[in-house]
């Protein structure tokens, strides 16, 4: 009788995926709390059937319009809770326009396809942002139904999705036409057949990010270029499939790209000539690891990207002196510019670019190892009221003194002087005494005790009885 009347009072208080989860429990046997919370939340999602109607004192006094309204405020979770109170919340909780953007980041690896393809059946045409970053059990069948259904999607994220290939892509370019940001980072199975598909499929995209797409050819990222006219951002970190040559026949689709990130490709003077022809609104280029890139290519962006606002060049280590002189002549614009383990580089590209970047607000030096306190002192007197991070991480020749000079940046929020031998502590606790707000990262080793010498049975060291 104890048992039934438990029952009973689950049954009353509508608490089903309670019932759910302890079903689950004794068949799989005994499971971590953290993973059985995950399991309901899911089954919540994915199992959702109207509660018994119950004339709720709430429902009576509120118009639906103004419980609608406040259920636009909820989250996934909370609507799904909602939606088993009664059949009037059920109602208005699953309403399509509660649904419009959909994030299932804190699921990952728990959603199971059903939890897309009931999505869609949910949203149908209200959904316009869906983010399925990290879980990678969604594959193919499912986006194929959601694309089917959710046709005015404008963002998407796959990120890590790595169950899905080309016929995601070519479902996404017959259904879905408004589709403007795409984020297919990590979906290392799809090739140049994807690109085909959504290129023309959405050209109005604006957004695309296909980093570590390892198939991805120079054809594949050609015909997206040609076919995406309105294209502003477009990623392609680590893919390896592309050569010195991706924009050569497309240099005249380009001019449209305000931010290109080409971390770790492979990138020369030649590519980078193609893109200072092609894109002169370009705000935001990273080439960090391209290892081939000289000064032509710093001469390049002078001539035709007047615009950057964002350089990245770390691990460009054939950079000089001269090509930096040049650019700081030409991007006057430039607020953020990393030249870590730029090893070339002396107290000249640092000064040029204190007297012509009057706009710059993040600076890093670190691995330059023949930048001098002078180089410090010209920075701080030009950039003081913009100057706000700046990493000398390994610049053996700076002393005290740079510190001194930075005394003067009013802007400052971090120094980075991590391995800077000659920059003593006491050096940095002055600082930190005089400028509080200012965050320093700075390590120094500990001290190695001397070791003690060995002495033999007669207590004479070992060294002295030898000389």
């Amino acid at each position: 009788m104890e048992g039934a009347n438990n029952n009973d009072h689950e049954e009353k208080n509508g608490t089903r995926v309670t019932r759910r989860a302890k079903r689950l429990s004794a068949q799989s046997g005994k499971t971590h709390p953290t993973i059985q919370a995950k399991q309901n939340q899911m089954y919540l999602i994915t199992t959702l059937t109207p509660a018994p109607v119950e004339q709720a004192l709430i429902n009576k006094m509120l118009p639906k319009e103004l419980i609608l309204r406040i259920f636009s405020y909820l989250d996934i979770i909370s609507l799904c809770r909602s939606a088993q109170a009664c059949h009037l919340w059920n109602v208005l909780a699953l309403d399509g326009s509660n649904w419009q953007e959909v994030d299932l980041f804190d699921f990952q690896r728990d959603v199971k396809p059903i939890v897309v393809e009931n999505l869609a059946r949910r949203c149908g045409g209200f959904l316009k942002q869906l983010s399925l970053k990290g879980c990678e059990n969604v594959q193919d069948s499912a986006l194929r139904s959601f694309t089917a259904k959710c046709a005015n999607i404008e963002h998407l994220s796959l990120y890590k999705c790595k169950r899905v290939t080309d016929a995601s892509c070519e479902n996404l370019g017959k259904h879905c036409h408004k589709l403007r940001h795409l984020n297919l980072e990590n979906c290392s199975a799809i090739t140049d057949r994807a690109m085909k598909y959504i290129g023309e499929g959405c050209p109005l995209l604006t957004y695309l990010n296909i980093s570590w797409c390892d198939n991805v050819q120079d054809r594949g990222v050609q015909h997206l270029l040609t076919h995406c006219p309105n294209l502003e951002t477009l990623i392609l970190r680590g893919c390896e499939g592309l050569t010195e040559q991706v924009f050569a026949p497309v240099v005249g689709n380009m001019g449209n790209l305000v931010k290109l990130n080409m971390l770790s490709c492979f990138v020369n003077d030649d590519t980078v000539k193609n893109i200072s022809e092609g894109c002169p609104k370009l705000e935001y280029l990273c080439l960090s690891n391209c290892s081939q890139i000289t000064d032509r290519s710093l001469n390049h962006l002078a001539a035709g990207c007047k615009n950057l606002t964002v350089l990245e060049l770390s691990g460009c280590v054939l950079l000089s002196d001269g090509g930096f002189v040049q650019l700081a002549r030409a991007c006057k614009k430039l607020e953020r510019l990393d030249l870590e383990d730029c090893s070339l580089i002396t107290d000249t590209t640092i000064n040029s670019l204190s007297v012509n970047c009057s706009n710059l607000c993040q600076l890093s030096l670190s691995h330059c190892e023949l930048i001098t306190d002078e180089s410090v002192h010209v920075l701080s007197e030009h950039n003081r009221e913009k100057l706000q991070v700046l990493e000398l991480d390994n610049c053996p020749m700076l002393t005290d003194s740079a510190l001194s000079h930075l005394r003067h940046v009013r802007s400052l929020r971090r120094i980075a002087l991590y391995d800077c031998q000659n920059i003593s502590k006491e050096a940095i606790n002055r600082y930190k005494h005089q400028r509080p707000h200012v965050e320093i990262q700075a390590y120094f080793a500990p001290v190695t005790p001397p070791t003690n010498p060995v002495t033999n049975r007669a207590g004479v060291c070992r060294c002295c009885a030898i000389l």
